[in-house]
């Protein structure tokens, strides 16, 4: 009868073992598919594992030993999924919890971007910052691991709001007509903000408006276009700081 069970395990691990390595074989990979790849293998060396202890057990009779066996794959299976079962978790946080979905600029640990999918183990961003100076879109993807998100900050630009605030400054000289440059900047924008900063050569302005998350560049383009032409058409009320070369 032992026998009997030992050979079923090992028919059963064996043939475990081998529809992973053919789901391996003639699956392609992508770099999105890493985490997956590396749970596929782990299930592969588990099933392995299981074939062997099958094995033991058929031909020794000795099923104590099997156990104890088992016990020691086990914590070793777990030991070596440890990141896939901490994703898998942070996933089934993602779901219940919803610190961000599809679509949100987040921060997830020190990684900036536009959330493009989430999966059970990975979730994708398209970056933004990066190499460029704006806050847009760089091109490039990044895979994040869903366990990160058990274990580091995530910020979330637009979770309890659709819009954040984003700060356009404004340098004039100290000949300009503050009063008046201060009403023009109110005129501009929608339900702005207006600090005044000086420093040694000049003043600066900076304008507060509310932008949605994803489009925070692109509106402070259209605004500064927008003050610029208002500023020029005023030489006699607005000049700016020269910088002099000695």
């Amino acid at each position: 009868m032992s026998r009997r069970l030992g050979l079923g395990a090992f028919a059963a691990g064996l043939l475990a073992a081998v529809l992973s390595a053919l789901v391996r074989a003639t699956t392609p990979l992508s770099e999105f598919d890493v985490p997956n790849a590396d749970l596929s293998l782990s299930t592969g060396l588990s099933a392995a594992a299981v074939a062997l202890a099958g094995v033991l057990g058929a031909f020794t009779d000795q099923w104590l030993g099997v156990l104890v066996s088992f016990g020691v794959i086990g914590f070793a299976v777990t030991f070596a999924l440890q990141q896939p079962i901490l994703s898998f978790i942070g996933w089934f946080y993602i779901l219940v919890s919803r610190p961000y979905a599809v679509g949100d600029r987040v921060n997830i640990g020190s990684v900036p971007g536009d959330v493009a999918e989430i999966d059970f183990l990975v979730t994708t961003l398209w970056e933004t910052g990066g190499p460029l100076a704006s806050n847009q879109p760089t091109g490039r993807t990044v895979t994040v691991p869903n366990s990160l998100v058990l274990s580091s900050e995530v910020v979330n630009y637009g979770a309890l709001f659709d819009r954040v605030w984003t700060e356009i400054p404004v340098q004039v000289s100290y000949e300009t007509d503050l009063p008046f440059v201060r009403r023009l900047l109110l005129d501009v924008a929608d339900g702005p903000t207006v600090n005044v900063a000086q420093v040694e050569s000049w003043v600066v302005f900076r304008l507060r408006v509310l932008v949605p998350p994803t489009r925070a560049q692109r509106v402070k383009n259209r605004l500064y276009e927008r003050i610029l032409d208002r500023l020029a058409d005023h030489p006699d009320r607005v000049s700016f700081p020269v910088s002099r070369n000695r």
